[in-house]
């Protein structure tokens, strides 16, 4: 007797927990995030925001004929745009051995 007892006790908290849970869960509060310091308007898909005042310009070669993701800082002392570095993705992502980028062979050899 005193064995059922302590069972329904037990479920009886780990149901009240879950019932806490999900409401908390449910409440509809609105997730703050923080505006960004600069407005980009991204004419076709050009433009990537890596992080907080950093953006990346996806150049697709059509001088160089080599495609790479150009980084660009921006410099709130000046208000401008600071290239920071490029990026070729292409390279990387047809050899990611050359850059020590883990890959994982399956027994089809992709």
């Amino acid at each position: 007797m005193q064995n059922g007892i302590f069972l329904k006790v037990i479920l009886s908290g780990i149901l009240v927990c879950l019932i806490v849970i999900a409401f908390k869960l449910n409440n509809n509060e609105q997730i703050q995030i923080p505006p960004s310091n600069v407005d980009i308007d991204n004419q076709g898909g050009r433009v990537v925001q890596i992080a907080p005042n950093r953006i990346g310009v996806i150049d697709t070669g059509n001088g160089s004929g080599w495609e790479q993701l150009v980084i660009f800082d921006y410099n709130q002392d000046n208000e401008k745009f600071e290239v920071v570095g490029s990026l070729t993705y292409e390279d990387i992502f047809n050899h990611p051995e050359d850059y020590d980028i883990p890959t994982i062979d399956d027994k089809y050899e992709n």
